[in-house]
């Protein structure tokens, strides 16, 4: 940074044979943040460089890439298209079960890639299926048993077995796989965000999350509205990141 009056570009770290450190820069801080630590002023729009990825921005053009689809594209097909910095930006607001959910697409099934994504309609009925007149939650052998080892994965995934069993009105015995802290409702995350965040001036990033042990509170905002959301009602600016 000597004698410089701005933030060099991402091209000038690549030319100074510094990519490695540029790219270890975005995923501690990103570049804005590094620049105020050495008091360099950082110009985040410049010539011939795509704009930042804001959420309106993800949206506008997965809505256009999307249109006609029934089915989320696979990271290669996102590729394939020459999409792959949008995929990288779903990747970074809420990950693609958040983007899916919310055009209402289904996701290929990420263990064998064939079967569609688990929606909570198709879960519901295969519960039902599954339980029948039981009055307690089935065994994993049993939902292996049935072909529901997929959908089981799922749903440790995203609710939570606890939320399941709730929701078909049987019980969950003890060692059946409840996730570790319960369900991560709104409320739950909301509570655990304001205590986490209490005192700061800026949202903690993701490395912030993994120092203090709060990797899955993390995820759970990820997957429940996603970071931005979260960040903008607690009030908290978020540190830029590099597109």
């Amino acid at each position: 940074m000597n004698g410089r009056s701005e933030w060099p570009t991402y091209r000038e770290f690549e030319r100074a044979g510094l990519k490695t450190l540029r790219d270890n820069i975005t995923h501690t801080g990103g570049a804005p943040h590094w620049a105020a630590q050495l008091g360099v002023p950082y110009i985040e729009h410049r010539p011939g460089y795509a704009p930042v990825w804001t959420e309106e921005r993800i949206r506008k053009e997965l809505r256009s890439y999307l249109a006609g689809r029934r089915q989320w594209p696979s990271r290669k097909q996102f590729e394939r298209d020459g999409q792959k910095l949008l995929r990288d930006a779903v990747n970074r607001s809420g990950g693609p079960d958040r983007w899916a959910s919310e055009f209402r697409l289904s996701r290929p099934n990420r263990l064998s890639g064939t079967r569609r994504g688990w929606t909570a309609d198709m879960i519901e009925a295969s519960l039902k299926a599954l339980i029948g007149d039981r009055t307690t939650w089935p065994s994993v052998s049993q939902f292996r048993g049935a072909g529901l080892g997929s959908m089981l994965v799922s749903m440790r995934a995203h609710e939570g077995l606890e939320y399941w069993a709730n929701r078909m009105g049987v019980k969950l015995e003890l060692g059946s796989g409840r996730r570790r802290g319960g369900f991560w409702t709104e409320d739950r995350i909301r509570d655990e965000l304001r205590s986490f965040c209490a005192g700061r001036d800026v949202w903690p990033s993701e490395r912030d999350f993994v120092a203090a042990d709060r990797r899955r509170l993390y995820a759970a905002a990820s997957r429940n509205g996603g970071i931005a959301h979260w960040a903008a009602e607690l009030g908290l600016p978020r540190q830029r990141r590099r597109p």
